[in-house]
């Protein structure tokens, strides 16, 4: 029988941001080459994976845990079930286009797994990932984008998930 999930319980600080979206960001790269038939996808979710072994919090999820007393608790339970990847496509999309200054935000939200979603929402039943990461392949590039629940993580502890 597996050990209990461990639980992080959220601090005052980090239960203010649950009424916040998730946080994103991405990186827009030109196409590398291919090879062995390797597809980028599987490297970078074999890359991902690899990371989570340090970051693993970040495979949890969120809990609701419900007091007799009218009070609830929002931990942060590491179960492992992991982050989500998705993989998508947008052959009619450029590099110069995606990169663009006068690019539509809609265009540019779409290669974000987790866009208008709410750091409360990860606490739903089911209950969301706290971290979704996105490869959009490109007609000459691929952008990668990441979401991580804002609640769970602050812009420095992302950036270093996003590198490793």
């Amino acid at each position: 029988m597996p050990p209990p999930p461990e639980d992080i319980q959220l601090t005052p600080w980090d239960l203010r941001l649950l009424t916040l979206g998730y946080m994103q960001k991405g990186i827009l790269l030109p196409k590398p080459p291919v090879s062995n038939g390797e597809r980028l996808v599987d490297t970078l979710a074999s890359s991902l994976s690899q990371a989570l072994g340090w970051y693993y919090h970040f495979a949890g999820r969120l809990a609701v845990g419900a007091h007799g007393d009218g009070n609830i608790t929002i931990p942060l339970r590491c179960t492992g079930e992991g982050a989500k990847l998705v993989h998508a496509a947008a052959p009619a999309v450029a590099v110069t286009i995606a990169g663009s200054l006068y690019t539509p935000s809609s265009v540019l939200s779409e290669f974000f797994p987790f866009n208008g979603v709410l750091n409360v929402d990860a606490s739903m039943d089911p209950p969301l990932p706290v971290l979704s990461a996105q490869v959009t392949e490109l007609a000459d590039g691929v952008f990668v984008a990441m979401s991580m629940n804002h609640s769970v993580g602050n812009g420095t502890i992302f950036w270093e998930l996003f590198n490793a």
